[in-house]
């Protein structure tokens, strides 16, 4: 069974990919998933819409708890998403049951944060990148030898195939789990904070490998990570989650150098530098306190809690999605532009809006 996914607006695209032309890799359509809990339902993602693009990176950047990892899985149906559409190549996985649904996820894979934790410590390398190939039944007993042997080489490390994780440094390890992903050839690869856990140059060298196997393979990703500027760095597109919502979607240098949400200043504010003390005194007097529950997500804006821009207005309506500049939109009321581009404040009084 297939669905037809209601286009985004045009200006979603990101143009400046050979192919944009193309239909969408990926849609996913007001994806929703919620925990039942003793306590009371947890909002974990609230009616989330984007695509990815052939060939793209889109970027999810948030703070812990806004909802990325579970985004992640229910994309891929682990666990299923409460409401919503998942729909990859014209056909929506939340439909698909069994057999059909193994078929699907042949074209999408996940690499996670701890390499460590993914990998069986038992197994030697070159089993852990054929298990995919086994589970699916690919090829003979030569065929995959041949193909392990390939993966290994295309990330660095042909003489390693005999060797158990517990040999491996950080870095190795993460470059086993790519190949391991990269085994059954996929069009979409979702990486789930998948250099967080590295040191820099480590990570430098992680991420290089992403970029060269997509140019190489012609691979698309979704590269999620609490650091906007690390996601920058790798994204076309950079899509900014805050308690279970898309406040912010743009091009990844946009976003970085004009912010138009008070969340995504505050990211950025809050990223250590040369300037780390400035830094941090910026982010203190742009977002405070605390995030709020989950369970009981604030009216309105979900950010107005914490922002000092609120106003009654964003306890009284939730803010859509809207494009402020070319492929650049955000769910704001009152977004960080010129005047003359934002609307009419005069009567409300911002930073007073109920708790």
């Amino acid at each position: 069974m297939t669905a037809e996914a209601s286009p985004l607006p045009q200006a979603a695209r990101p143009a400046a990919l050979p192919e944009a032309a193309k239909p969408a890799l990926l849609q996913i359509r007001d994806l929703v998933r919620e925990f039942r809990t003793r306590t009371g339902t947890v909002h974990a993602v609230s009616g989330v819409s984007f695509d990815v693009w052939p060939g793209e990176t889109l970027g999810i950047v948030g703070e812990t708890g806004s909802g990325k990892s579970t985004l992640a899985r229910s994309i891929l149906q682990a666990p299923r998403p409460t409401a919503g559409a998942v729909v990859f190549r014209g056909t929506d996985l939340v439909t698909l049951r069994g057999a059909r649904l193994l078929q699907a996820r042949r074209q999408l894979q996940m690499v996670f944060q701890d390499p460590f934790g993914s990998l069986d410590p038992k197994w030697r390398v070159r089993d852990l990148v054929a298990e995919p190939l086994v589970a699916y039944k690919t090829g003979d007993r030569n065929a995959r030898r041949q193909r392990v042997g390939e993966l290994l080489e295309m990330v660095g490390l042909a003489q390693h195939g005999g060797r158990r994780p517990r040999e491996l440094s950080g870095g190795q390890a993460q470059r086993v789990a790519i190949a391991r992903a990269l085994a059954l050839s996929p069009a979409l690869i979702i990486c789930d904070e998948a250099v967080s856990s590295l040191d820099v140059l480590i990570q430098a060298q992680v991420l290089n490998l992403f970029e060269r196997l997509r140019a190489e393979l012609g691979l698309s990703y979704l590269f999620i990570a609490h650091d906007l500027a690390l996601v920058k760095q790798v994204s076309d597109r950079v899509a900014v989650m805050h308690l279970g919502k898309l406040c912010e979607v743009g091009p990844g240098e946009a976003v970085y150098r004009q912010p138009l949400h008070p969340y995504t200043r505050a990211l950025l504010d809050s990223v250590p530098g040369s300037a780390q003390a400035q830094a941090q005194a910026r982010a203190t007097a742009t977002i405070r306190g605390e995030p709020p529950s989950p369970v009981h997500p604030p009216s309105g804006c979900r950010f107005r809690t914490r922002c000092p821009r609120a106003a009654q207005r964003c306890a009284d309506e939730e803010p859509g999605l809207r494009e402020l500049a070319t492929g650049h939109s955000v769910a704001c009321h009152f977004p960080l532009v010129p005047m003359a581009c934002t609307p009419d404040r005069s009567a409300e009084k911002i930073g007073e809006t109920p708790r």
